[in-house]
C-alpha cells in the first residue's frame, strides 16, 4: 500500500510518492524501414545501456522496448520506456536517460525515421507542475536545436494522466484575441489568403525567396500589414509578378536585417492562424496547452462587459449568465435559449481551467488575463515549419 505524504514531507525526506513515468517516442514512418534481426540486435544492445530496474513487471520492467505499426505504405516505430521514481533527486536523471535513449535510436538509424512526437503518462500529470518541469527540462536539453531558440516546450493535456510534449508559437493573449485589438486582425485575412494561394500555384517561380508579413499596431484603428520577402538580393520580377497577381506591393528585406529584426515579422501561416475568427483555439495556460472549442469561445464573452473587457473579479450567478446568453451575439441563435447548452459549456470550461465555480456561481479563472493564444506543434511539425 502506498503511503500518501504532502509536499513538505517529500521535500524534508527526499522521498516521493512512488511515480511511474511512462514515456513513448513515435518516429516518422518509412516505406524502407524493416525491423530486421540486425536492427533488433543493435536495439537490444542499446537498450542494455539504458535499462533501469523498476521492481515492476508492467511497462517491461524499465527496459526500453520497440514496437512497430503499419501506416499507409510505410512502417512506423515507437519506443516505450517505464521509469519508477522513488527519490526526489532521481527524477531528472531517470527521465533524461529515457529522452537520450529516444535520441540515440534516431542517431543510430534504429528507428523508422526522425522522432515525430513524445508522449508522457503518469498519475494526475496535468495537475503536477513540478513533475512536468522535470520532464520539460529533460526534453529541452535533449532535443533543443538552433531553430528552436526562444521556443520553450509545453504540454497538451489530452487527459488528466496523458500528456504530449511539443513546442508552441505564441501569437497574442487570449484577451487580445477576444477583443481583436492585437496586431493579428481578421480584416487582412483575404489579402494573406490571396498571397498564399498564389505562392502555392507558382512554387517554382519563387523557390529562392521567402515571404512574410510585418504587422504594425496603429493606435485606435486596425493594424497595418505590409508584405515582405527576402533572398540573396532584391528581384524586380518577383515584385512585378506579385503586384500583378495579388495587387500587393512587396518590400525587400535583406537576410541580415530579417535576422536582426525577426520579432517584427510573422510568417504567412502564423498570421493566417492567429487572425482566424472561426473554429477552435489552442490556449497556453502556464505550461499546459488546452483546446478551446468554438462554442466555448462564444461563451467566454458572457464574462465580458459591453466594451468587451473581461470582468475578472466579478462573480456571476447561473441566472445572470443565462440572461446574457439569451442576448449574446456570440452564441449561435439556435442555442441562446438553451439551458442545457449553458450547463454543458460551463462544465467544459470549468474542467479546462478557464472558469472557476463555487456555490453555483461562476468567475473567470485566476490568471485568465495571462493565458496566451498559440499554435501547438508536435516535434516533427515544428521542425518542418517555415519561419
Amino acid at each position: 500500500m502506498t503511503t500518501i505524504v504532502d509536499d513538505s514531507q517529500e521535500q524534508q525526506t527526499g522521498y516521493l510518492r512512488p511515480i511511474v513515468f511512462d514515456l513513448v517516442a513515435h518516429y516518422e514512418p518509412s516505406a524502407h524501414f524493416q525491423f530486421s534481426r540486425r536492427v533488433r540486435n543493435e536495439f537490444d544492445e542499446l537498450a542494455k545501456e539504458y535499462t533501469r530496474s523498476t521492481w515492476l513487471l508492467g511497462r517491461y520492467g524499465g527496459r526500453p522496448v520497440m514496437q512497430t505499426d503499419i501506416q499507409g505504405i510505410g512502417v512506423a516505430s515507437r519506443v516505450e520506456i517505464g521509469r519508477l521514481v522513488l527519490r526526489q533527486g532521481k527524477q531528472a536523471e531517470l527521465i533524461r536517460s529515457a529522452m537520450q535513449m529516444f535520441a540515440a535510436c534516431q542517431e543510430k538509424n534504429l528507428a523508422s525515421g526522425a522522432i515525430s512526437r513524445v508522449m508522457i503518462n503518469f498519475p494526475k500529470a496535468s495537475e503536477r507542475p513540478n513533475e512536468r518541469t522535470v520532464v520539460r527540462e529533460a526534453f529541452d536539453s535533449t532535443f533543443a536545436a538552433e531553430q528552436d531558440r526562444g521556443a520553450s516546450s509545453c504540454f497538451v493535456a489530452w487527459e488528466i494522466d496523458h500528456l504530449e510534449i511539443g513546442r508552441c508559437v505564441t501569437y497574442q493573449s487570449l484577451t487580445q484575441y477576444l477583443r481583436e485589438d492585437g496586431i493579428y486582425h481578421s480584416k487582412h485575412r483575404g489579402r494573406v489568403d490571396a498571397v498564399q494561394r498564389h505562392l502555392q500555384q507558382e512554387v517554382g517561380r519563387y523557390e529562392s525567396h521567402r515571404f512574410f508579413v510585418r504587422p504594425q499596431r496603429q493606435e485606435g484603428s486596425t493594424p497595418s500589414l505590409s508584405f515582405c520577402y527576402t533572398g540573396d538580393s532584391a528581384d524586380r520580377r518577383v515584385e512585378a509578378f506579385m503586384a500583378g497577381y495579388t495587387d500587393e506591393a512587396l518590400e525587400f528585406i535583406s537576410a541580415e536585417d530579417y535576422e536582426s529584426q525577426r520579432s517584427q515579422f510573422s510568417s504567412l501561416s502564423d498570421y493566417e492562424r492567429a487572425s482566424r475568427r472561426f473554429g477552435g483555439l489552442w490556449i497556453l495556460q502556464n505550461d499546459i496547452v488546452r483546446r478551446l472549442y468554438s462554442q466555448q469561445v462564444g461563451a467566454l464573452y458572457l464574462f465580458f462587459d459591453e466594451d468587451r473587457r473581461p470582468e475578472l473579479d466579478r462573480v456571476f450567478s447561473w441566472d445572470e449568465l443565462f440572461e446574457r446568453q439569451r442576448e449574446s451575439a456570440y452564441i449561435p441563435r439556435a442555442s441562446r435559449n438553451s439551458q442545457t447548452f449553458l450547463d454543458m459549456v460551463l462544465e467544459e470550461m470549468v474542467r479546462a481551467r478557464f472558469v472557476t465555480t463555487k456555490d453555483d456561481t461562476y468567475q473567470l479563472a485566476a490568471g485568465f488575463d495571462s493565458y496566451k493564444h498559440v499554435t501547438f506543434y508536435q516535434l516533427d511539425d515544428y521542425r518542418k515549419r517555415q519561419v
